[in-house]
């Protein structure tokens, strides 16, 4: 059955105190608590260079991630580098396939501690949470490059999203820590309710 996806332009929200500004698209909301999760993490924005094209793309992913079923086509664990694509899909193709599975697992890993979000389990059973999360890493930092290098041969070196994908690649687990400090710190995922709070809404047993 086809599921209904709403594009996150369509979607605004609006804050807590009065606001004169009235409701905002989404990707507002999201840019305010990625700038404030930077400035809160260890990986400040431009902290190793300019990096505001990341925080553009960040928001956008996360904007999309939140408008839409994000699983659809991901190859579960190290399937990216072990099962490529087609020899003979073209260029922009194979960097969109390699786009999609890195952008996953930037997100698993940031904003919900996981290799991915197409299986239960937080990672591979035969694998310790430490070792399922670097392997997602890896995998992803390679599916970034492989992006980069795909769309480069056909757009040039200088193309934003090649760009993007390359500074992604070569600080992954920085782009992980800041996501992992919007999850904790601003969107609260993860975050454990007390019995009281339980109760407090209706929830307990």
């Amino acid at each position: 059955m086809p599921v209904a996806v709403t594009p996150a332009a369509a979607i605004r929200y609006r804050r807590l105190f009065p606001d004169p500004e009235g409701a905002r698209p989404l990707g507002w909301f999201f840019a305010e608590q990625l700038l404030e999760s930077r400035a809160d993490s260890a990986f400040p924005t431009n902290a190793a260079g300019g990096d505001e094209d990341v925080n553009a793309y960040l928001v956008g992913l996360l904007s999309a991630w939140a408008t839409g079923p994000g699983s659809a086509g991901i190859q579960p664990g190290d399937d990216p580098s072990l099962l490529p694509p087609d020899p003979a899909m073209g260029s922009r193709a194979r960097a969109e396939h390699f786009r999609r599975q890195a952008d996953h697992r930037l997100l698993a890993l940031g904003l919900f501690d996981r290799e991915d979000l197409v299986r239960r389990r937080r990672g591979a059973w035969w694998l310790a949470d430490g070792d399922s999360r670097v392997r997602a890493a890896t995998v992803a930092r390679c599916a970034y490059e492989q992006a980069a290098a795909s769309l480069a041969a056909r757009a040039g070196n200088e193309d934003g999203r090649v760009v993007v994908w390359r500074k992604l690649a070569r600080r992954l687990p920085d782009y992980v820590h800041v996501l992992q400090t919007l999850a904790r710190r601003r969107l609260g995922l993860g975050a454990r309710l007390a019995d009281a709070d339980l109760a407090r809404l209706g929830f307990a047993g």
